[in-house]
């Protein structure tokens, strides 16, 4: 990891001060350095063996004058007495030295250009390293009144501690550091990101996720959402995808295609509303559970267990699991699991898992007998807490952070 930082760093610094434009400049300049000095070089031997052949008994002794130039361009010291030049030598001499004041003028305009482009930049979030794809980022596409206050969550959680936050806009380049509260590991992207190689700057290495944020200019803006989540798919199915939509009517341009999550925010809004009117301090509860952005201190999330279950509690039922979890003294408390379905299982339940092998069964219910652990009831697939969980299966629980289910198993 600490390589990684370094190398990110560099990369940073690399770009941060755009070396690899600066190196073409310099060599542009070198080569017309090269250009001037050879050009003058000859244009004086030429002088010299027309008018002033008198000062020179060898052939070898004109070469002495590629010297000479190379002084009057790159110096602009006085040429020693010793050294006969005849007037038309002397007026390209004046010319190298002019050349040679322009040489500096440009080396120096580079270096000022420089310094000037990064403090210009200082306000603003740094862009990404174009060379260097980061592992984990979590890259939002988009940018609209929802942008800084995401920001500032995933900036405060813990789980997002180690990924860096990419944001891809053609106007990504004007948010700044201000406005997201100065928070570290963000960068940008400028571009579309519908664009294949803009994606290629933006996706991460493994364990990409991708929050795609709807314009403003309505159904226009839809379309370009959908537009960049298939996009996305096609470059990377991998990638976990959260698309903001604003229209629930646009779900059924989703449900054939492998994005992972979308959020009406408007339907998510009207229930809300409508369940805190039946069941007072709803809205406090989901308040509690989503994080108070203001401060994170004592707030409890939903967590999912790692990738793989504890040796053990592999083979138990959910049943068991829980009561061995709460005798455990944890500070957590048990939601469901997420069960691991394989294609041949999927078919078999006649169900569909948008890009995704997990059925999340939450509150597990006790079925009428113990052999029985999945069944329908008005239509919709149920787990019983009777379920063997294997290797592959997840743990939902409510916690204040991540528990290390394997450490506690062995304990």
């Amino acid at each position: 990891m600490l390589g990684y930082q370094i190398r990110k760093k560099w990369y940073a610094f690399w770009q941060k001060y755009k070396i690899k434009t600066q190196l073409k400049n310099i060599r542009k300049l070198l080569a017309f350095v090269v250009a001037v000095w050879l050009a003058g070089s000859l244009l004086t031997i030429v002088s010299q063996w027309l008018f002033a052949r008198q000062y020179q008994e060898f052939l070898q002794d004109y070469l002495k004058y590629l010297w000479v130039v190379i002084i009057e361009l790159v110096s602009g010291f006085d040429i020693p007495e010793s050294i006969h030049l005849h007037p038309v030598s002397q007026i390209i001499s004046i010319f190298m030295l002019l050349m040679g004041i322009v040489v500096v003028g440009l080396f120096t305009g580079q270096i000022i250009t420089i310094f000037v482009h990064v403090l210009q930049r200082a306000d603003y979030i740094p862009e990404k390293p174009l060379s260097f794809q980061f592992e984990k980022p979590i890259v939002i596409c988009g940018i609209n009144n929802k942008l800084v206050p995401i920001i500032r969550t995933l900036s405060k959680n813990k789980k997002a501690a180690e990924r860096e936050i990419v944001i891809v806009d053609p106007n990504a380049d004007q948010i700044k550091l201000a406005d997201v509260g100065y928070c570290k590991d963000v960068w940008f992207v400028k571009g579309e990101s519908s664009q294949r190689s803009v994606l290629q700057k933006s996706i991460g290495k493994q364990d990409c996720r991708v929050i795609l944020l709807r314009g403003d200019d309505g159904e226009k803006a839809s379309r370009s959402t959908i537009t960049t989540a298939l996009a996305i798919e096609a470059f990377d199915e991998s990638v976990y995808t959260v698309l903001e939509i604003h229209n629930e009517l646009n779900k059924v341009h989703f449900k054939r295609t492998k994005i992972n999550d979308w959020i009406c925010i408007n339907e998510y809004g009207t229930k809300l509303i409508a369940q805190a009117a039946l069941h007072p301090g709803t809205a406090n509860l989901f308040y509690a559970l989503l994080g108070d952005q203001e401060t994170d201190n004592g707030r409890q999330n939903v967590h999912f267990s790692a990738s793989e279950l504890p040796a053990g509690l592999q083979g138990k039922t959910y049943h068991e699991i829980r009561k061995t979890l709460l005798t455990a003294k944890l500070d957590i408390t048990p939601l469901g699991f997420a069960k691991y379905i394989d294609a041949q299982e999927k078919k078999r339940l006649g169900i569909t898992l948008r890009n995704s092998s997990y059925f999340i069964q939450m509150n597990p219910v006790h079925p009428n007998s113990k052999t029985v652990t999945q069944f329908k009831k008005n239509g919709i697939l149920y787990f019983s807490r009777d379920t063997v969980l294997a290797k592959m299966d997840k743990l939902i629980y409510l916690a204040d952070d991540q528990v290390n289910f394997q450490i506690k198993a062995r304990d």
